[in-house]
């Protein structure tokens, strides 16, 4: 038997990743009644599976960039605003190249960072060697040396989660959504298996899942994913300056053919963060692989054979989402009056800071104001004619 929650909130939020608990924040700390539930435990999804990277060259476009610049330069002040340590470090990307092909294609991209005052440069192989002296080359020609910044991506999401808490937001956990009760075009209320919750605006931040969402309201919401597989080693000695990754890593998380690409950094803590085994699917799919695991302790061997046996403490596999044209998609779902969707985040922890400022000014200060124009590109409704 269900039970109506005896209270109504502004704000009904789906979903406690990474963008989730920033939304609970954003919209507590401006003094709306705020829910968020979660059918599980909060960063428990897609956001349990992150190295922590704070991307920046991975950026799909230039206007896309000068979001993530803006996000990335606002993370060290979130520690004293979210009072939590987030573990913020800088040390920098190298993206391995091995053709022409790579190199020129690189070489846009450095005078992209450029042209926004970011660090960038492209590094010949005796110059990689020395600043990686524990990497085998393997026929790499040389690297672009980016500024990458990195945090704790755990304390990232419960940093958001807690300073929503104090802001008397509302968080329900185990609370996984079965229905709506629907008003012509309006969601009146939110059901999970024993309760019914109403509000005003629904907001779907449910990453991999939103397809499974967009069922229960019939609607096909075009945000696809793909199973991704990564491991955690042992603390070992200090052996890595940067966080390595070879070209293509992007291509391959969001494409159609199961592959493998090297991703790796090190923790300050000394264990190694190794990914990444990709899986195309239909279905979401939460157990490690027989081939995938394997497959990237044999890449990771392949570019560092003198590290000698190290042990592996845990592993993930987690879907990684994404929109067709690999950037976010955020605001008003068409088919519905108070429905808004904000996911599938490419390069999230840059650039949540920032969107979940925008989506919560947007949606409580109307269509009308600044943040509308800086999310119409990221809008739904490009996906539906």
């Amino acid at each position: 038997m269900k039970t109506h929650y005896n209270q109504s909130f502004d704000i009904i939020i789906i979903g406690a990743g990474f963008t989730g608990c920033a939304l609970a924040y954003q919209f507590s700390k401006a003094k709306a009644k705020t829910l968020l539930l979660e059918s599980s435990a909060p960063c428990s999804g897609t956001s349990a599976a992150c190295a922590g990277r704070v991307q920046v060259i991975e950026s799909e476009t230039k206007e896309y960039l000068k979001i993530v610049k803006e996000g990335f330069q606002k993370i060290p002040t979130l520690e004293e605003e979210l009072n939590i340590d987030l573990e913020w470090e800088i040390p920098g990307h190298l993206t391995l190249l091995f053709s022409e092909k790579d190199l020129n294609f690189y070489e846009v991209k450095v005078e992209q960072l450029h042209s926004l005052g970011l660090d960038a440069e492209i590094l010949d192989p005796a110059t990689l060697q020395k600043l990686e002296p524990y990497i085998d080359l393997n026929n790499c020609i040389g690297a672009v040396q980016s500024v990458e910044g990195h945090i704790n991506p755990f304390n990232f999401c419960f940093g958001y989660l807690n300073s929503a808490r104090q802001h008397q937001a509302t968080i329900l956990t185990h609370q996984e959504v079965i229905g709506f009760e629907i008003n012509s075009q309006t969601i009146t209320a939110v059901q999970t298996q024993n309760n019914v919750f109403y509000g005003k605006t629904i907001i779907l931040a449910t990453g991999a899942w939103t397809a499974h969402i967009g069922n229960l309201l019939n609607v096909d919401i075009p945000i696809r994913y793909t199973k991704a597989e990564a491991l955690v080693s042992e603390p070992i000695r200090k052996v890595l300056n940067h966080h390595i990754g070879t070209t293509g890593f992007y291509k391959s998380v969001h494409g159609d053919e199961r592959s493998v690409t090297l991703g790796v950094g090190q923790h300050h803590n000394g264990s190694l963060i190794i990914s990444n085994a990709i899986t195309p699917t239909n279905e979401i799919a939460r157990a490690s692989s027989d081939w995938g695991l394997p497959s990237i302790s044999h890449e990771f061997k392949k570019f560092f054979p003198h590290l000698g046996p190290v042990n592996v403490l845990r592993t993930w596999s987690a879907p990684s989402p994404f929109a067709k044209d690999f950037l976010p998609v955020v605001g008003w779902l068409p088919q519905f009056e108070n429905v808004y969707l904000a996911a599938a985040f490419h390069l999230a922890i840059p650039t949540i800071p920032l969107f979940s400022e925008k989506i919560s000014k947007h949606i409580l200060d109307g269509e009308n104001n600044i943040e509308a124009i800086f999310l119409e590109s990221y809008s739904p409704s490009r996906f539906f004619s």
